[in-house]
């Protein structure tokens, strides 16, 4: 049954903060952190069943590819939600704000909304696919340098199983069952527990005998091969943490000490 069915037989009332848990997923997807977390969801409005989602980016000219898949997430979270009868996003001090507000809430795909413009990566599950296994890529770049400075050898570390490895993601702990001993990480249950999502996502990890650490493709390291992959690695999680840094120094900068409606936008005098 739609959203728009249980609404209309069931009036459920719909608060602020459910609708903050159910887009609490949607992702930055260069950044793979959360847009709730990086402060990039402006307000909220609801008027009955009717839920508007209100966003913004650091600049003016984020890709409008990446700030569509976005809003498609957002949107697809508040369609979800039970009660919901219609579901809105908008798209605020952005270049392609118009064609990205309108072209999401008439669930047109992205290369129609952009119609013309030959947008690139205009495919955006193959986009989303792409992020995912940064994503992934950067979580177990973590991991790996935490097992390194626990003490495991490359030899240990390859030998982990998916079993091996148990979470605790609220005390932010994990345990890793090594061959010889059982590794206990503080401030790591988070990392991981992200780990094993975004694996289960790309299909890997399924089986509880699979290595514990494979490549983004599901295959195992190659012994011997364990520095050399952690290059690539790092080299993803590094672009991340800088992208990071820079998307929410400028989201800082552009709306500090101003509403959004005073919030400049490239190429104005401020």
């Amino acid at each position: 049954m739609s959203s728009q069915n249980r609404a209309a037989g069931h009036s459920v009332p719909i608060t602020e903060a459910q609708v903050y848990e159910a887009i609490a997923d949607v992702l930055d997807p260069e950044l793979d952190e959360p847009l709730v977390k990086l402060g990039f969801i402006d307000r909220v409005e609801i008027e009955e069943q009717d839920v508007t989602v209100i966003f913004k980016l650091p600049t003016f000219w984020c890709a409008p590819n990446f700030a569509y898949l976005m809003a498609s997430d957002l949107r697809s979270r508040l369609r979800a939600l039970p009660g919901v009868r219609s579901a809105h996003v908008v798209l605020l001090d952005h270049c392609a704000e118009q064609e990205v507000t309108e072209g999401v809430n008439n669930d047109q795909p992205f290369a129609e909304a952009f119609a013309g413009e030959a947008p690139l990566d205009e495919d955006l599950e193959e986009l989303r696919l792409t992020f995912l296994r940064k994503g992934f890529l950067m979580r177990q770049d973590t991991l790996l340098r935490r097992l390194l400075r626990a003490g495991l050898d490359e030899e240990a570390i390859l030998a982990l199983r998916r079993r091996d490895l148990v979470v605790d993601e609220g005390a932010d702990v994990a345990l890793v069952h090594a061959p010889e001993r059982v590794v206990y990480l503080e401030r790591a249950g988070r990392n991981a527990a992200v780990y094993l999502r975004k694996a289960e996502r790309l299909g890997l990890l399924q089986a509880e005998d699979a290595p514990l650490i494979v490549d983004d493709k599901g295959l195992a390291v190659p012994a011997g091969r364990l520095r050399d992959y952690l290059r690539r690695s790092r080299a993803v999680r590094l672009n991340i943490i800088f992208n990071t840094s820079m998307c929410t120094g400028l989201f800082r900068t552009r709306y500090a000490n101003a509403g959004v409606d005073e919030a400049y936008r490239e190429g104005e005098v401020v």
